[in-house]
């Protein structure tokens, strides 16, 4: 590590100022670049060599055509700030940045050429798209590179404005201060409000519609949906048709959701000023939190990753008060409580949780087993005085009594859990689901390589493949960015079935590995994309109704917009599309801005080595590998909505535990 004096100095290199203002063209040029190639004529050159080289020309003209004053501002703008990070201090050296930002680079080259032709090929079919490639690889890596370098100063920074230490006093303040929770969380709501009036009933979706048929016994109670959500779910829109309408059931589900939603992130802003994490990082949270169409938008939402997401948020809240109060949080019986109470609703509201869960658990017991092997030397050594054995031995009994807590506390909602869905598996008979979800990328891989590799394939590998999924229509209905058309074909298949599937799917990726990587980058490319908008807000309450019409229940079971508010969620949702794509804002409602966050805040924790800071990250990271395994992200940001929703109280607890 560097010293606190590091600096950057223009006379340590001669070139350095000319070096940042290359580094700042080549990045405008590549902010700016498209894989779109243009049909010129080659204006009656006969020379082959005279042509390709007007050829070339035209191309890149067609490339900066009108952004010649656009790109000489942004320019500018990266140089004088390219200028004043490599003049701040330095925690680490360049080199140290440099796999990451390559890394990342290389995520924004190739996710370029999937959204424009869906396929790496488009970045060496053409020779201006092979220069343009070079561009891009070489002008992001030093953005990526000078970013990284930012955001580690920023998060070091010592400001005097930081947390609660310097603020003002006064009666306001006072007051905030004393009730800071509650002000937040009554703040919040009352933001919130508006978007569930606006969106009344609430927002409804073909998952919702079938939770429904599920609950009210018109097509098979099955595991598709997570039992316990949609048993929740219809409750609460049977309590509205006994009140008279199943509109008054939607607008309390989404009602209820909203209150926990906004009490658990109230809560990591209370986290945030108890670890006096800098004052700009929790202005900033809060006004994403009230304004970000990511988080105000999917409160009159009722699908099951919202509850999911609220409880996973609260389980990662405990997880840095654990990291932060060490052995005095299992004291907490408040704290335990809800540990329990939140991790079992985690768990019960999407069928991920159980398996995030578990990896949580191990590596708890893991620590568990760390502590009482060093423990036990501790107590077993001879060599102490009598008095410190006895000392230590009542440390031991201490630590045995916590153990043996935390032991239960994060082993009792696995119980519970078993018990919940049990008795309602029992009253309403529910079936076991085909495991066609959890093998969506596999199913995926598998359609990319028939449509492009389908003459290799043996008929006896086409007999394999066809026991599992329908063999004929994989080509055809093969979708490069959802998995959803094929794993829709999935047969059933025995578990022999599935074995066989599965060798042939090993077997078939070491004939051409670049196709299954490629049918992988092609569904997930928008994770590290941010310049593409994933814009997705359901309207209002007849989403998914279209296909109930013709239903006996539809006429009790039916959501209705009243007419006075005809509009309004119209309005709402496009005012949430422009929020999306704006500038600025924007990038608050775009999962690859939160994605690229988490990969820089696990280099930074990974150069510091702090334990602490990447256990309490193991939920995000965990669910970054959910996404890759999800059906879909595109049109679906809701599966990336752990990473979104925690990363701000991420930022904080590192800037709280770091060590540079």
């Amino acid at each position: 590590m560097k010293s606190a004096d590091d600096r950057y100095n223009p006379k340590s290199c001669r070139f350095s100022k000319e070096w940042m203002f290359l580094q700042a063209f080549l990045t405008a040029l590549a902010l700016n670049t498209e894989l779109g190639v243009a049909n010129d004529e080659i204006d009656g050159i006969s020379n082959v060599l005279l042509a390709r080289l007007y050829a070339l020309f035209a191309q890149i003209e067609f490339g900066i055509r009108s952004r010649g004053f656009f790109l000489t501002v942004l320019t500018a703008v990266l140089f004088v700030g390219y200028m004043w990070i490599s003049q701040k201090k330095r925690f680490f050296s360049t080199e140290k940045h440099a796999a990451l930002a390559a890394f990342l680079s290389a995520m924004y080259t190739g996710g370029m050429a999937y959204w424009y032709g869906g396929s790496l090929s488009l970045l060496y079919s053409f020779q201006i798209n092979r220069i343009r490639s070079i561009v891009l690889l070489v002008g992001m890596y030093f953005f990526y590179l000078h970013a990284i370098e930012g955001m580690h100063y920023m998060l070091h920074k010592k400001t005097e404005n930081a947390g609660t230490v310097a603020e003002k006093k006064g009666k306001w303040v006072f007051m905030y201060q004393k009730s800071s929770f509650w002000i937040t969380w009554g703040i919040l709501m009352l933001a919130w409000l508006v978007h569930l009036i606006l969106r009344y009933p609430g927002a409804m979706s073909y998952d919702n519609w079938a939770q429904l048929r599920y609950y009210y016994g018109f097509e098979t109670y099955t595991t598709a949906q997570p039992i316990f959500h949609t048993w929740l779910f219809g409750s609460f829109i049977r309590l509205g048709v006994k009140l008279g309408s199943s509109n008054v059931g939607l607008f309390l589900f989404v009602l209820m959701q909203t209150l926990i939603m906004s009490a658990v992130l109230a809560w990591t802003l209370e986290l945030m000023k108890r670890w006096n994490a800098a004052s700009w990082i929790r202005k900033l949270t809060f006004a994403v939190y009230c304004v970000a169409p990511y988080f105000a938008g999917y409160a009159a939402f009722p699908i099951k990753d919202y509850l999911y997401t609220a409880f996973l948020v609260l389980l990662v809240c405990l997880m840095a008060e654990w990291m932060i109060l060490r052995d005095q949080f299992w004291q907490h019986i408040g704290k335990n409580v809800l540990w329990i109470v939140g991790t079992t609703l985690m768990i019960l509201c999407r069928k991920n949780g159980i398996y995030l869960y578990f990896v949580v658990v191990t590596v708890v017991l893991v620590q568990m087993g760390l502590h009482k092997m060093k423990g036990a030397k501790d107590t077993a050594d001879s060599r102490q005085p009598e008095a410190d054995k006895r000392e230590k031995s009542a440390a031991w009994k201490q630590w045995m009594r916590t153990a043996g807590r935390k032991l239960i506390v994060v082993c009792l909602p696995f119980v519970l859990v078993f018990v919940v869905e049990g008795i309602i598996t029992q009253v309403y008979h529910v079936e076991k689901d085909s495991p066609k979800e959890m093998f969506s990328l596999p199913f995926q891989q598998t359609a990319r390589y028939v449509k492009e590799y389908g003459d290799e394939i043996s008929e006896e590998e086409r007999e394999i493949i066809a026991k599992v999924l329908d063999y004929d229509s994989l080509a055809e209905i093969y979708e490069p960015m959802t998995a959803d058309p094929v794993k829709t074909t999935y047969r059933s298949g025995s578990a022999g079935d599935l074995t066989a599937y599965f060798k042939v799917w090993l077997k078939e990726f070491f004939r051409h590995p670049l196709c299954y990587v490629e049918a992988t980058w092609n569904q997930n490319y928008y994770v590290f994309a941010p310049y593409v908008d994933n814009v997705v807000y359901n309207k209002n309450c007849l989403v998914g109704s279209e296909l109930e019409y013709d239903k006996e229940y539809y006429s009790w079971l039916n959501f209705q917009i009243p007419e006075k508010m005809e509009g309004l969620a119209n309005v709402t949702v496009k005012l949430y599309s422009l929020l999306t794509t704006a500038p600025v804002i924007g990038m608050f409602s775009n999962v690859a801005f939160y994605v690229i966050l988490m990969f820089v805040l696990l280099h930074f924790i990974r150069l510091e080595k702090n334990k602490r800071a990447f256990f309490v990250m193991l939920p995000a990271v965990i669910s970054f590998l959910f996404v890759l395994l999800a059906p879909q992200i595109q049109g679906q940001p809701r599966y990336a909505f752990p990473i979104i929703y925690t990363m701000p109280l991420m930022i904080a607890f590192y800037q709280r535990t770091g060590k540079a």
